[in-house]
């Protein structure tokens, strides 16, 4: 996805999409899993990218106070495993398997934390780029909270 020539508003916007988007997968598969441990942890997730959708509504209709909170705290790095990376994904039915759709949650959040970075990068000089950069490693947590998920789960059955 070329970010080139996006302003700040339309980035925010793709970004309350995409945050939309894994809300809607998470919620929808909690309801699914029958493993208490994966319903909370999906549940979870849905939590976050909700709270990320309302930041980014937030950012759009005050940027300042977003400024202000994006200048506090500094994340730290996310380790990756990578179980993910060369796993083949594919589109997601509404009949998919657990296994399917923890590997397409993990594709997601990679292209999230990828959009992210390269906001992070594009912005660097204004006031946002911190945020963008923040957020880039709440996507990767996200990313190795289901690949940690998959291998207890998945990779445990295999």
């Amino acid at each position: 996805m070329s970010i080139d020539g996006w302003t700040v508003e339309k980035a925010l916007k793709v970004g309350i999409t995409m945050e939309t988007g894994a809300y809607n997968l998470y919620t929808e598969t909690s309801k699914k899993v029958k493993n208490p441990g994966s319903k909370q942890l999906l549940k979870e997730l849905a939590g976050d990218e909700a709270k990320h959708k309302v930041y980014f509504e937030t950012a759009l209709k005050d940027p300042k106070k977003v400024i202000n909170e994006a200048k506090g705290g500094d994340l730290k790095k996310v380790m990756d495993l990578h179980i993910s990376d060369p796993l083949k994904e594919a589109p997601l039915s509404p009949d998919a398997s657990y296994q399917d759709t923890l590997i397409f949650a993990a594709k997601s959040e990679q292209i999230a934390v990828d959009f992210y970075t390269a906001l992070s990068k594009a912005y660097s000089a204004h006031p946002l780029g911190k945020m963008w950069a923040d957020f880039a490693k709440m996507e990767q947590g996200h990313k190795l909270k289901i690949e940690k998920e998959y291998d207890d789960v998945v990779l445990a059955d295999n």
